[in-house]
């Protein structure tokens, strides 16, 4: 009986042992390369398809723009908060959504949503880039989010106002927000926030001069500096400008990794095409850009939902890795509005999200 049961033992072994390769072989293949994030491009391991999307969402909220997603790593759980609209592709009703995850790549969006809109910002309409840490002093979750009356157009569709100032919220649970009653900084987009010892350090794209109306506000990223998360002081001089085939700078992260700063922004180039980028520095302030060479490009190919823009990067530190959240858009250039019209938007749509993962070798 022994014999036959250790002859029946081999023959499922030699029965699994293909399935059993096959898995470890697309396992493997899976994996990211252990890397260096001095390396151009840098070797994220991209999935081929979004984790959120306008166009698979059963929330009626953000049928056509889903863009923009914050995401943090907190007691074994990940939360994102992003942002959406069903109005048309440059509404500046845009609202905010919250979505729950236990491994950061299947999301759970918040039956509730939106959590976050316009009529909850006393002093602003839109909500855009929202920027979240959990405070453990606290308990609370405290929000960076840009806000105000956003563009404006005269009936020739010229730009004639561009109302975007700096925001902050706190919440117990992430889902209800108190917004403080006033801006905190009169012109902003994009604020990337990271606290030092007892004080902060804020990273965030804005304008050299407040009363102007385009331009500025996509071309330079300043440093700024607070004992509280709620005074802030800006730098004299911007940190970051456009050079070389960068049209703009926008859209900052930053995180300090092995002694070195790292700042991923987004950058309009040549062919209608928008890709992320990475400075580095040693002390948050004087960068180290080359913008002759992205680090997270968008995919090759126009089929692909990632193929025409990498944008508003956000970037999760896990042991030995990252994970990278971004904004994508593809070619697609023709779109449903919210009243049945079609539309067409000659930049494409912001409506998915994607992930990218990273395995860092020790430096």
């Amino acid at each position: 009986m022994a014999t036959r049961n250790t002859k029946r033992r081999k023959d499922w072994i030699l029965l699994l042992w293909p399935f059993a390769f096959f898995a470890a072989t697309e396992l493997l293949a899976q994996t990211p390369p252990v890397a260096s994030l001095d390396q151009r491009p840098q070797p994220w391991v991209r999935r081929t398809k979004p984790i959120l999307s306008a166009r698979t969402t059963k929330q009626d909220w953000c049928r056509i723009v889903v863009d923009s997603p914050h995401v943090i790593h907190h007691d074994g759980r990940f939360y994102m908060w992003y942002l959406g609209t069903s109005e048309a592709s440059r509404s500046n009703n845009i609202v905010m959504g919250y979505a729950t995850s236990d491994d950061g790549l299947q999301w759970d969006e918040h039956p509730g949503n939106p959590v976050l809109t316009g009529d909850d910002v006393p002093w602003g309409q839109i909500i855009q880039t929202p920027f979240v840490i959990y405070d453990d002093g606290t308990k609370r979750f405290r929000m960076w989010f840009v806000s105000g009356d956003g563009v404006k157009h005269d009936a020739q569709r010229k730009i004639i106002g561009n109302d975007q100032k700096l925001g902050y919220a706190t919440s117990v649970d992430g889902i209800k927000w108190d917004v403080h009653p006033e801006p905190l900084f009169p012109a902003g987009r994009s604020p990337s926030v990271t606290r030092v010892a007892n004080a902060y350090r804020m990273w965030m794209g804005s304008r050299p001069k407040f009363d102007e109306i385009t331009g500025g506000l996509y071309r330079n990223i300043y440093e700024f500096s607070s004992n509280d998360g709620l005074q802030w002081t800006r730098s004299k001089q911007p940190v970051l400008q456009p050079s070389g085939p960068a049209k703009s700078v926008v859209y900052p992260f930053v995180i300090r990794h092995a002694n070195s700063w790292y700042m991923w922004y987004g950058c309009h180039i040549d062919g209608g095409r928008f890709e992320l980028f990475c400075a580095k520095s040693t002390d948050g302030t004087k960068w180290n850009a080359d913008h002759d060479r992205p680090a997270f490009p968008a995919s090759k190919g126009k089929e692909l939902f990632d193929s025409r823009y990498t944008s508003t990067p956000c970037i999760v530190q896990l042991p030995n890795r990252l994970l990278l959240y971004y904004s994508a858009r593809d070619w697609q250039t023709e779109y449903i509005d919210a009243e049945g019209r079609k539309r067409h938007d000659g930049s494409s749509v912001y409506a998915q999200i994607g992930l990218a993962e990273l395995t860092l070798k020790e430096e």
